[in-house]
């Protein structure tokens, strides 16, 4: 599937700078919880959804591929993590049989699991189906017919198209689609907002989610979400490109991408290549090229999860 950019590039140079300019040197405070306690992993499409094809591999099973070594990479590195995967086998998530009850369990499960982070694993194509492909090009217009029956018609020439897009694109949520992302914060439950020290409020679980105070601490944790998901997606997208992927960048999108606002929590979307590329696809099927994506991934989490840990984030 197709996700089409619709907005400009955003520039989080400064968002990142801002975020990581403390000193980073000190302990964590024996105080502070973990950032990161719950990541979920949502390996795009499955079943009978294939999600993009290549001339020898789907999306779904290289979003599959990618995702769980992707967990074993963080659950290796921090037993402590909890890992929630959206699927593990080629299956629609949640056992529906539309595309639209099984992104609706995306979001559902990882509201139910209170996760600290999101990934969604997908692949991209150019517009164009893998292989040979023909294009037509408007070169000018004639007229034909005589008296009254005389009119223009356009004059096209075929030649064959090459697939030449490649690399990675990493989206996060509209900002400006207010609501969204707090209705989900609110839906994940009011149990897990924290004070400044990191801890449970001692009234969060008497707390009224349809309150006006639920719905402006919802705005708040939807702007530090917000903040967090750039951040993410800037590191992500920094680690493929010091990995010599050419990298698209961060972007925002105009026609929402469900399982970005409907959950609570920081959310990315990885497009992790261009199937309709041969090159690509042929990078993104084997072994090494999906063992380096996750890698490039754990990396952007290593850096991410040090950033949240050792700086204040209010």
């Amino acid at each position: 599937m197709k996700w089409y950019k619709l907005s400009t590039t955003i520039l989080l140079g400064g968002l990142y700078t801002a975020l990581t300019s403390f000193n980073a040197g000190g302990p964590k405070p024996p105080h502070q919880r973990a950032a990161v306690r719950t990541i979920i992993i949502d390996p795009g499409h499955g079943g009978f959804d294939t999600g993009t094809k290549g001339l020898h591999i789907s999306e779904k099973e290289v979003a599959l591929d990618i995702g769980l070594k992707l967990g074993k990479l963080i659950s290796d590195t921090w037993p402590d993590i909890k890992i929630v995967y959206t699927r593990t086998t080629d299956e629609m998530p949640g056992g529906g049989s539309t595309i639209a009850s099984g992104l609706n369990y995306r979001a559902d499960l990882a509201n139910r699991s209170r996760g600290d982070l999101f990934i969604a694993i997908h692949c991209d194509n150019d517009g164009h189906p893998a292989g040979a492909f023909t294009v037509r090009r408007l070169v000018g217009h004639k007229y034909v017919g005589k008296g009254k029956h005389r009119h223009r018609v356009a004059i096209y020439e075929s030649y064959e198209g090459h697939h030449t897009r490649k690399g990675t694109e990493t989206f996060i949520w509209k900002a400006d689609r207010s609501g969204f992302k707090g209705d989900a914060i609110n839906d994940r439950g009011a149990g897990e907002f924290t004070d400044s020290t990191g801890e449970p409020q001692s009234d969060s679980l008497a707390f009224d989610v349809s309150s006006p105070e639920a719905r402006i601490r919802a705005q708040l944790y939807e702007k530090k979400y917000f903040a967090n998901s750039a951040l993410f997606a800037t590191l992500v997208e920094d680690e493929f490109a010091k990995a010599g992927r050419e990298s698209e960048g961060v972007f925002q999108r105009d026609v929402g991408i469900r399982v970005l606002q409907a959950t609570g929590m920081p959310s990315v979307l990885i497009e992790t290549g261009f199937l309709s590329n041969v090159d690509e696809e042929q990078y993104l099927m084997s072994d090494e090229g999906q063992d380096e994506v996750a890698k490039n991934i754990m990396d952007a989490l290593r850096r991410y999860k040090a950033t949240l840990e050792n700086h204040a984030t209010n």
